[in-house]
Parts: C-alpha cells; structure tokens; sequence
C-alpha cells in the first residue's frame, strides 16, 4: 500500500519509531508531476554502501521527507507502507 506523504503521516510514522526513509526515485509521465520519489519507512540508519537494489539513497525522517511533506513541485512523494507494521488511519 502506498500513500500520498502527508505530515499527519511523517508524524505517526515517528511515533511509530522510524527514523529513516529509503528513497527512490523515478521519472514518470503525468498531468501532475515529472517525478515520483517513493521512500520506505526503516527504523536503523541504512548504510549507503548497501542499501536495498530498487533504491538510490536515504534521509532522515525528520529532514528532507518534512520538507517533501510540504509539496514539490511537478513531484509526487509516495511512502511504501506495505513492507511495515504500523497502525495507519484511513485518513492518512
């Protein structure tokens, strides 16, 4: 499942614990955006030399995916809940 980043989500999302995001991004053909960055919620700092295939880098949650939270333009940001455990409310 995949949502919209909102700062309602970055804020349950640190409650939750996470303090990283793996980021990935990807150009995409739409009316909206350009761009889409996708990032996945980890709780341990990834090393750089290591991350996962599918993404390019990581941030802080509480850094750059707050001022994605904000709205980029001609960007979608996505957060990947689907390899999490977090209680996610609907209006998320």
């Amino acid at each position: 499942m995949q949502k919209i980043l909102t700062t309602k989500l970055l804020v349950t999302l640190i409650g939750q614990g996470y303090r990283y995001c793996l980021s990935r991004t990807t150009s995409i053909l739409g009316e909206d955006a350009d761009i889409c960055i996708t990032l996945l919620p980890v709780k341990r700092a990834p090393s750089l030399k290591n991350l996962p295939e599918r993404f390019d880098t990581y941030f802080k949650i509480s850094e750059e995916p707050r001022q994605m939270a904000m709205g980029i333009d001609e960007t979608i940001v996505l957060v990947d809940l689907s390899e999490i455990n977090i209680f996610v409310e609907v209006s998320l």
